[in-house]
């Protein structure tokens, strides 16, 4: 490559006007100039002016040009030699490439990977979609996992736990392929074998196929593990003898058609400690009432708030309790609710928020998160009312809630010694005068004085000053900050925090 470069150099200074030691047009053994020259013209006043040469002139300039035109032919046939030597080279260096390319694999790491660690790996990519249901996508996933070679192919097989998501979409289904779909089904029922197994009838919502799979599927009811079901007739699962021994996660849906087969159903499953349900403004069946001292998690949704004030108390100690988009109250409102529930999360509309928070009584709360149109006087009252010592708060506050009232409002909140044991603060600020006066507050030191982990979701304007200084007064309290990404700071304020030692997030 070098001597290629030599010819490239030579062929474009070189000119038997320039020569430094020999007086012919060379190429192979004459040392190019330093700087590049043109030939000189014989009369360069000539090349500014109109003026007619002179004969002597005219002969003169014909040779110069019939010369210069020879040394730009030699150039050219040089440079169309230098390029195919260039050619030439580019063409076996590509090859060496691809020959590098091909047997860089052989030796790669993962090629190395025992069998057990590959197929953990396959594991989380199938479980990589980021949502609470099963991989909607699964069988193309796992498509693109057996067919890559014969190993990926042989380990996919071999692995159970790459077939326990059980998804049949009602929309895949055609007349004329029901019977291969069905033999699908058991193929990958007996590939899971023995692990545990979750089941998706969610998106066979109103599909005439839903008993046959149903059937085929309670074949192996007592491998069921999660289930997520829509509005379905409950009939058939609570009907069938089907045991469930390890069905630990429900997610249903009903309406009042269904309710009482629905209860029925729950009442053969011993296990479960995880439910969501969405009741679609059906009130909850006292034949439920049973199951909710056993769960350790559960998700209210579109009920009533009668329904949710007799729930609560039935709760056990420690459970994690949340309520979405509930319906407002009857005309009987309770005086008092306890329950021992330790979390607790309102995501409702204020006149629910404001009757649950008035009517409940939680000593035993540990961590409540509370969005939507509510007050902070509601909140100090439950509070007070509870007792209780809170570790983790999040708040969610609407722009132009509390308008003046909100610093003084908000200083009494955090100030109560209900707040003095939060290790975990998160709010969402969509005004900016809310935000100004939010910072000020944390800014004090005896304001959720142990404070660890601040974040923030959303925040109108941040107030970079005004963080320092909090994270400032709480030096070596305060460990992390975090910040959704559509938060912008400051690379000075980041090297502050970092400096200061706390940790900025990003999410």
């Amino acid at each position: 490559m070098q001597c290629v470069f030599i010819v490239l150099m030579r062929a474009h200074y070189h000119s038997p006007y320039i020569r430094e030691n020999c007086g012919t047009a060379c190429s192979t053994h004459c040392p190019p100039s330093k700087d590049f020259q043109l030939p000189a013209s014989p009369c360069p006043e000539l090349l500014i002016t109109n003026s007619v040469s002179s004969d002597f002139q005219a002969n003169e300039i014909r040779q110069l040009i019939l010369d210069t035109d020879a040394e730009i032919s030699a150039l050219g046939d040089e440079i169309t030699r230098v390029q195919c030597a260039l050619d030439r080279l580019e063409l076996r260096r590509a090859g060496l490439r691809d020959f590098v390319k091909s047997h860089r694999p052989v030796v790669s790491a993962v090629r190395r990977l025992p069998r057990d660690i590959l197929g953990e790996i396959f594991s989380h990519y199938l479980a990589s979609s980021g949502s609470a249901y099963p991989p909607s996508g699964l069988p193309t996933r796992l498509l693109h996992l057996v067919g890559v070679c014969d190993r990926w192919r042989t380990i996919a097989l071999a692995s159970p736990l790459l077939w326990r998501h059980v998804n049949p979409r009602a929309d895949a289904w055609k007349v004329s392929n029901v019977s291969g779909k069905m033999q699908q089904i058991s193929l990958q029922l007996q590939r899971s074998a023995p692990v545990a197994l979750s089941i998706d009838l969610a998106v066979m919502e109103g599909s005439c196929l839903l008993n046959s799979i149903l059937n085929l599927l309670l074949t192996e009811s007592r491998r069921w593990q999660t289930l997520f079901l829509g509005i379905h007739d409950y009939k058939l699962l609570a009907t069938s003898g089907a045991e469930f021994p390890i069905l630990e996660k429900l997610d249903m849906e009903f309406h009042e058609s269904v309710a009482g087969h629905a209860a029925l159903f729950c009442r053969s499953l011993p296990a479960l400690v995880h439910l969501t349900l969405t009741a679609h403004s059906t009130s909850i069946p006292d034949g439920l009432d049973f199951i909710w001292a056993q769960l350790r998690t559960c998700t209210l949704t579109d009920c009533w708030t009668d329904d949710i004030l007799r729930i609560l108390p039935l709760f056990s100690a420690g459970a994690r309790v949340c309520v979405n988009d509930c319906f407002p109250p009857g005309d009987v409102h309770p005086t008092s609710v306890h329950t021992v529930v330790s979390d607790l999360s309102l995501w409702c509309y204020q006149e629910v928020t404001d009757t649950l928070l008035d009517a409940l009584t939680a000593p035993c709360l540990k961590r409540l998160d509370i969005e939507g149109d509510y007050s902070f006087p509601g909140i100090i009252r439950f509070f007070d009312r509870s007792a209780c010592a809170l570790t983790h708060l999040t708040m969610d506050i609407p722009a132009g809630l509390y308008l003046d009232r909100f610093t003084d409002e908000l200083l009494t909140l955090l100030r109560s010694p209900h707040a003095r044991d939060i290790v975990d603060l998160q709010v969402d600020l969509d005004s900016q005068g809310d935000s100004e006066g939010f910072m000020d507050v944390l800014a004090m030191r005896d304001v959720v004085p142990k404070l660890r982990v601040l974040a923030f979701e959303y925040i109108a304007w941040l107030n970079e000053a005004k963080l320092l200084e909090i994270c400032e007064n709480r030096q070596s309290i305060l460990q992390s900050l975090w910040l959704s990404r559509h938060i912008s700071i400051s690379q000075d304020t980041v090297q502050t925090l970092d400096s200061g030692a706390v940790e900025l997030v990003r999410f």
